[in-house]
């Protein structure tokens, strides 16, 4: 800190050029209490004298007399210091350097010829020549603390000659709060200056930890970050904190509430900083201050007068806590605790002057394309109109509803008067009411933005697509798949059209297009489409960082591919998703994943796995855009639970009220799912008749699931079924092909054709071996059911189909059943799967390298995987066993 005492001069001496840490025994007897030697510049301090002028140049409170003091505390007998305390007070500072020229140069009583130096009892101004002198080997270091005194040219003149006039044989550390007038630009190409900065000054996390455990406080360590950057290293406002966080029992709260613009801090920013400032300088401060970072053109812009890059850098070195931006050309920042205080103190000096400050800083940062900026010094001036424009004409307004902006914008924009008028703060508040979910109001908006647009002389294409894009939105939430589909491909013509050629389109508005799209594809139940378009939303928010939205598309394309019967797929991408919650970059697991999850472990027959999953979705309640598809999803899932269990009534009531709930209006398979696992139950209680009327009445009878609960609830009845198109399950989900087959053996059963109806049931079991899709075979009637016995030929071929766990078949004697530890479920990753069944038709690993097009490498490693994962040592075991745990198809006949 600056010392207040008068100019004076005093002798000490300083340490060789040996470590400190050698020395401070000796000599830390003289050092503050309460110090933290800092090493780092202590070293730079030992090494900068090694030249001839060492410049610590930093605003008020940075530390810098109490490091020179520890210093030559460190001292030794080496190195003789005149350290000479100037300040306002000072008179004839330039005087007092000249006399110090004529002591060193003079001749006295010692008849030597070296310099002379002034005895303790010396005063400033009238040297006596003492009888010490500067013997060959030593060397004379002279500090000058100016305190708060503003080197003059006469000064820096005076000390120019001193530097020029020793020859290098006197060494200066001159501690100022602003750069002097000298020619350091010419000590710098020569050599001969080192600098000790604001930025060198500050405190490290470390220092700052151990400064707070020198004041008796004990931090976490999150909290010592946090004040080292709330004050940025600052050591004057660490000291401030230090005082304030005494006895305080909530540190972390009054960290949070440690200000610059209040108590201590403040009235020593005023006395030291602010007041100490010339006039216009003192303006520039104050106008400059509503910005968080201050570029030349921003700052004419807000003061009025002329300002060019030299002028900031002029003021990074003087006594205004202003910074450049590190990676940055042009750009200068307040030091955080000072900025507080500046805003403060301009809206009690001059409050009517602020809304205009902040209205110029918006149109400057609209002009220069930061659009957040700009919105945020509109929303300050209370410029809604102008703030909802910026949004909008930006096309950001997707970055209310996806993104990693979403949170912010939505709070920026939470208190839009409702009564606003135009239509980007419609457009503005439509956005803000599908963030809430609330698609009757947004609808309401994009009318009133609409109907604003209509009264325009001129359309802005800007509020154009916004109306189209959140109309898409909104219609991929309700009931109508189609009248969903249609507004999203509407939107995505539209999105089009206003990026052509390269120019690409902001990443929430390709975000929200892809959500759209997919979820109302998987609703119709268009997979292959509605995967590729979560696929899209994928690489997008890869790119843009967006790890919100990434988790959600990752989770909804796992259920795509459950819902497909691509089972072990399914669980790699949730488990995908769910990875990015518990490595922290996404707050919760997003419901889709663990839905997802659950689907693969009810249709691989675990059902205890599957009912801890289903209460892990339900207690996942964050809302999201594809809530009302997830919560049809997870009442499929938990309805077929209940169904294993036995609770078939219950099972029945689940879906009826995920029905009701869904808003079955239309022909969309998700709808139609829910309605056909209801006739499932039915048929599966007898009542076949009943399962037939309620098909009839839907609105998806024609889909093939539909046609085939149909055709099973007319073999119970003992009637002919409607006939199912050819080819129809051919690209249908896994779980219908498999049930096409089985259905066909039930026919061919109720006919007496035995013979066709174990073919039916083997090709069922191929298709479903895979993926180990278990349930359909355990939901079969009866009939069938003896088809599939512990000891029967189907077993042997496919024993996969065993699960541990409760079986709805209880007349299974339990001692058939394979103990768990002897059940092993593979889990072969796709590529080692296809290079499994290469394997099987006995390809060598070149042949498998060009059919998968990899390397031979890439084979060879996917091949010593699967070996240990089948606990195999040759590959024709490791096919023997795959065979025998129904990873493949079928063993072919010797």
């Amino acid at each position: 800190m600056p010392s207040d005492q008068h100019a004076g001069v005093k002798t000490g001496r300083t340490a060789s050029s040996a470590p400190f840490e050698e020395q401070a025994s000796s000599r830390i007897s003289v050092i503050a209490p309460g110090t933290v030697l800092r090493r780092r510049l202590l070293d730079r301090v030992t090494e900068g004298v090694q030249r001839p002028l060492t410049l610590v140049s930093a605003p008020a409170g940075y530390g810098k007399t109490v490091l020179l003091a520890s210093w030559e505390a460190l001292a030794t007998e080496r190195t003789i210091i005149r350290h000479i305390a100037l300040d306002v007070t000072s008179e004839h500072p330039a005087s007092l350097l000249e006399s110090v020229l004529g002591g060193l140069h003079g001749s006295g009583s010692t008849g030597s010829d070296g310099p002379v130096l002034f005895a303790p009892a010396d005063q400033p101004g009238e040297p006596s020549p003492s009888r010490t002198t500067l013997g060959e080997q030593d060397a004379l270091v002279v500090v000058v603390d100016c305190g708060d005194l503003t080197v003059t040219p006469e000064l820096g003149d005076s000390l120019h000659r001193l530097i020029r006039g020793t020859a290098g044989q006197v060494r200066f550390i001159l501690l100022t709060r602003s750069d002097p007038p000298l020619p350091l630009h010419l000590y710098r190409l020569g050599g001969t200056l080192a600098e000790i900065r604001a930025a060198d000054l500050a405190f490290t996390v470390d220092e700052a930890a151990a400064l707070m455990r020198y004041q008796k406080l004990e931090l976490a360590p999150a909290q010592v970050v946090e004040l080292q950057r709330r004050t940025d290293g600052w050591p004057a406002g660490l000291m401030f904190a230090a005082m304030g966080l005494a006895g305080k029992r909530d540190a972390e709260h009054a960290i949070r509430e440690f200000r610059g613009d209040a108590g201590n801090v403040a009235a020593y920013l005023m006395t030291e900083v602010l007041d100490a400032q010339p006039p216009a300088l003192r303006e520039f401060l104050l106008r400059t201050s509503i910005v968080d970072e201050v570029r030349p053109a921003l700052a004419q812009a807000l003061t009025g007068r002329p300002c060019d890059l030299r002028s900031m850098e002029f003021l990074s070195h003087g006594n205004a806590f202003i910074q450049p931006v590190p990676g940055t050309d042009d750009c200068y920042g307040y030091q955080p605790l000072f900025r507080e205080f500046l805003r403060t103190q301009l809206l009690f000096e001059r409050p009517n002057l602020v809304p205009g400050l902040h209205r110029a800083a918006a149109v400057w940062f609209s002009e220069h394309g930061q659009q957040l900026e700009a919105i945020r010094h509109a929303i300050t001036a209370r410029r809604w109109s102008d703030a909802a424009r910026y949004l909008v004409e930006d096309l950001d307004f997707g970055g209310l509803l996806v993104g990693r902006r979403r949170r912010l914008l939505a709070a920026l924009f939470a208190d839009l008067p409702d009564d606003l008028d135009g239509p980007e703060a419609a457009v503005v508040r439509a956005a803000r009411a599908l963030g809430d979910f609330d698609v009757t109001r947004c609808t309401s908006e994009l009318r009133r933005a609409r109907e604003s647009l209509d009264h325009l002389p001129t359309r802005t294409p800007s509020s154009e697509l916004a109306i189209t894009m959140l109309q898409a939105v909104a219609a991929s939430l309700g009931e109508n798949v189609d009248s969903g589909l249609d507004a999203t491909l509407a939107a995505e013509s539209a999105l089009r059209a206003v990026s052509p050629g390269p120019v690409v389109a902001p990443p929430e508005l390709r975000l929200l297009v892809a959500g759209c799209k997919g979820r109302v594809l998987l609703q119709r139940g268009d997979f292959r489409a509605a995967l590729a378009a979560f696929a899209e939303g994928i690489e997008v928010a890869e790119g843009a960082g967006a790890h919100d939205a990434l988790a959600n598309f990752l989770g909804m394309a796992a259920l795509v591919e459950a819902v497909w019967g691509h089972l072990r797929r399914a669980a790699e991408v949730a488990a995908h998703a769910i990875a990015l919650a518990e490595s922290g970059v996404q707050p919760q697991e997003p419901q889709s994943a663990i839905v997802a999850q659950a689907w693969v472990s009810a249709d691989q027959g675990d059902l205890a796995g599957a009912q801890e999953l289903v209460d892990r979705a339900a207690a996942a309640t964050t809302p999201t855009q594809d809530a009302r598809v997830v919560a049809a999803a997870l009442a499929l899932v938990r309805a077929r639970l209940l169904h294993a269990g036995g609770e078939t009534g219950l099972a029945s009531a689940e879906l009826r009220a995920a029905s009701n709930s869904y808003g079955v209006q239309h022909d969309g398979w998700l709808g139609q799912s829910l309605i056909v696992d209801e006739a499932k139950l039915l048929v599966a209680q007898n009542l076949p008749r009943e399962a037939i009327a309620v098909i009839e009445h839907s609105a998806g009878r024609d889909q093939v699931e539909s046609i085939l609960v149909l055709q099973r609830a007319a073999t119970e009845t003992g009637e002919q079924g409607p006939a199912l198109p050819p080819s129809a399950a051919q690209h249908a989900p896994l779980e219908t092909q498999v049930d096409s087959w089985l259905v066909q053996a039930a026919l061919s059963i109720s006919t007496g054709d035995t013979g066709r109806s174990g073919l039916y049931v083997e090709r069922a079991l191929r298709l479903a071996a895979p993926e180990h899709l278990r349930r359909p075979f355990s939901e079969a009637p009866p009939s069938l059911r003896r088809l599939l016995q512990p000891t029967g030929e189907l077993m042997r071929r496919h024993p996969w189909l065993r699960a541990p766990g409760p079986r709805r078949d209880h007349a299974v004697d339990p001692s058939s059943r394979i103990r768990p530890e002897l059940v092993v479920t593979a889990s072969l990753t796709s590529k080692e799967h296809e290079v499994l069944e290469y394997l099987a038709e006995l390809l060598t690993t070149e042949e498998i390298a060009g059919a998968m097009y990899v390397s031979v490498n890439t084979v060879r490693s996917h091949v010593r995987s699967i070996l240990r994962k089948l606990s195999a040592s040759r590959r024709n075991e490791a096919v023997r066993r795959a065979w025998e745990l129904g990873l493949l198809p079928s063993r072919p006949e010797a």
